[in-house]
């Protein structure tokens, strides 16, 4: 891409809005396809050795239970509350964590994700053979790990304090406890498919958390909702600001051809512009506040706030998938645990009956090249970046790849060279980072992406003709 054209680019997409999806991972799931057979788990490991910067390890642990399905979410859930599938499916969790073992020994394990789905749903006492077999696979964890966080939904909090499930979890090394708000607004929530939740609802999970002295009570909200206004969207910030979580994270609406919201008519995936004004508003009240701003979406206060595995992700450090549907980031290959974009329960069972052998799940993933590599670490880690990092990927013989696009963002005051070789972004570029880090992505995953979502459109433009449902859903 030539100097000039990149320039105009950037500039007309920033100029006319453009709001892409967030940029949590890459290569991004809608570009994995069928791996090569020569792959398996422990050579994918192996051969990371040689290409991760560090000796460091992140474990992502995936309970995929939900109560109801939110509009929003496209992420791997079903809806089950069956116990009796609970402890299958922590045993087969058990299983798949003895399996990588050998993994798990070999590094410096740092930082334990436990997400879904609502995992706040299992029992303490699943929780105790969860964590009872990461005692027994490393047993000084809780001595070297910076952060074990669980993801909870505020009515399942709520219905959890009898049992005492946050004080519990806390006793077992619980750090951080990841509570998705999405509003304090009680139509918005209801907009957002949340039967049980309303305003109430959200404080009374957080006086549970801050009555156990939790660490980090991190929380979230989303800007977009149908009958969201800029004052609506106001409230719930300034309110939340008020609770003074330690983390705040502000996300934009994400409509994906495989949620539910594209199928009703309400929703576009084109995103209006206008909601960079409440982007502008929320960083005003939430740094107004006291806190710093960590990233694009999240705000934390020092010295307790904070999402470490993200920021040791975003900066190279591997993640270690478990459970049907999660995903693991290497610098070599990236592979998910059995499942597809649309989850069921066979998909579940399949998991429980093969977890011991996890190399029979893995048929997905995307193979790094040198090329694909330096990318990542571009498109994720412009918070702060030191290129020389990249030089055992031949960062030098890719230079057409990073050093125009740096220097215009440099121009455009979207990032700050800081020395010869790190780079910053700005507040500018912290608002439309993930415009840059999107024209960081190869072609090849560009055109995966494209195939895979129009794919998902199609069926779903398919499924409207054939109930008569005249709404159309624009693709950006």
């Amino acid at each position: 891409m030539k100097t000039d054209s990149s320039r105009q680019i950037l500039r007309k997409l920033i100029n006319g809005g453009a709001i892409p999806p967030f940029v949590y991972a890459y290569p991004i799931r809608s570009s994995y396809r069928s791996l090569k057979s020569k792959w398996t788990i422990e050579s994918i490991w192996r051969e990371d050795e040689a290409y991760s910067y560090s000796n460091d390890l992140n474990i992502y642990i995936h309970v995929p239970f939900c109560r109801y399905k939110c509009g929003f979410c496209n992420l791997y859930t079903v809806i089950s509350e069956d116990q009796t599938l609970y402890d299958a499916y922590t045993e087969a969790l058990c299983k798949q964590l003895e399996a990588s073992r050998p993994i798990i020994e070999k590094r410096n394990l740092r930082t334990i994700y436990i997400g879904g789905g609502t995992p706040s749903l299992l029992s303490p006492h699943h929780f105790d053979i969860l964590f009872g077999k990461i005692d027994k696979i490393y047993p000084n964890w809780r001595g070297v790990v910076e952060e074990v966080c669980i993801e909870a939904s505020p009515d399942s909090v709520v219905d959890s304090e009898s049992p005492n499930l946050i004080a519990h979890l806390i006793s077992l090394g619980l750090t951080r406890a990841n509570l998705g708000i999405q509003s304090l607004k009680r139509h918005e929530l209801k907009e957002a498919g949340r039967p049980r939740a309303n305003e109430e609802v959200v404080r009374r999970a957080i006086d549970i958390i801050r009555k156990h002295k939790l660490s980090n009570l991190s929380t979230d909200l989303i800007m977009g909702f149908a009958g969201q206004t800029d004052e609506s969207w106001a409230e719930s910030v300034q309110e939340l600001a008020l609770l003074r979580p330690e983390t705040i994270s502000t996300y934009f609406l994400t409509i994906r051809p495989d949620a539910w919201f594209s199928k009703t008519g309400r929703y576009f995936y084109q995103r209006d512009p206008s909601l960079y004004k409440r982007y502008d508003l929320a960083r005003k009240v939430i740094k107004g506040a006291g806190y710093v701003q960590e990233s694009n979406v999240r705000y934390k206060l020092l010295g307790s706030g904070g999402y470490r595995q993200k920021v040791r992700q975003f900066r190279g450090v591997p993640v270690l998938g478990i459970g049907s549907g999660a995903r693991t980031y290497t610098n070599t290959v990236d592979y998910i645990i059995g499942g597809s974009h649309q989850p069921n329960l066979k998909q579940i069972s399949d998991y429980i009956k093969t977890a011991h052998d996890p190399d029979r799940l893995v048929q997905e993933g995307f193979e790094y090249s040198d090329e694909e590599r330096i990318r990542k670490r571009l498109v994720l880690d412009l918070f702060d970046l030191d290129l020389r990092e990249l030089e055992p990927y031949n960062i030098h013989e890719y230079s057409w790849i990073y050093k125009d696009l740096l220097d215009i963002c440099v121009k455009e005051n979207l990032v700050l060279k800081v020395g010869l070789t790190r780079y910053q972004l700005t507040p500018k570029g912290y608002k439309y980072r993930d415009i840059i880090s999107w024209m960081f992505f190869s072609e090849v995953v560009r055109q995966r992406d494209r195939e895979f979502y129009l794919q998902l459109h199609q069926v779903n433009t398919r499924a409207r003709a054939t109930i008569g449902d005249p709404a159309v859903v624009k693709v950006a």
